[in-house]
């Protein structure tokens, strides 16, 4: 379909590829945003077209994402990373999956089921160690001015592996 070999800039950058995935997708479906998913190397060619050239092929014009199938042994590597963690009971204590829904997503069996646990649980995860920060400034304002949170939260991931 295309001449161009696929793992060239040409094919990935302005010249083509996204060119062509975003004319199909505005003709199909103007609202959307495209999407694109492709292998390792052609994701981080991608990327770095998305942080070099302004406008649009950044990360609010387009979506570029890991192939299913990296995606998927990536999520399998992160659920043998969190095995015994209680993280499949977190979720179901939380309601946002059923016993046997969460212990699935360890193996990734369901992507879309188990990329949408993963993106709850960094939300949270974000959400809380905000709050961790909100608490640690209250306390901080009565001895003088807090830290700056990037600070803050550099500090917390030396001096704890789990916060990290």
């Amino acid at each position: 379909m295309f001449t161009e070999n696929a793992y060239s800039l040409a094919m990935i950058s302005i010249a083509h590829a996204i060119n062509v995935i975003s004319s199909a997708v505005k003709h199909l479906n103007p609202s959307q945003i495209p999407v694109v998913a492709v292998d390792q190397p052609l994701f981080a060619l991608a990327k770095q077209i998305q942080w070099k050239i302004d406008g649009a092929y950044d990360e609010s014009h387009i979506v570029v994402m890991f192939g299913l199938h990296i995606e998927m042994a990536t999520f399998k590597a992160l659920g043998k990373w969190v095995l015994g963690s209680g993280w499949p009971e977190a979720l179901t204590n939380a309601t946002v999956a059923s016993p046997g829904v969460a212990n699935s997503f360890l193996t990734a069996s369901h992507i879309t089921r188990t990329r949408r646990a993963h993106q709850v649980t960094a939300a949270r995860l974000h959400l809380l160690m905000k709050k961790a920060y909100e608490e640690y400034s209250k306390t901080e304002e009565i001895d003088g001015p807090a830290r700056p949170f990037d600070e803050w939260r550099e500090e917390k991931m030396r001096k704890c592996p789990q916060f990290f």
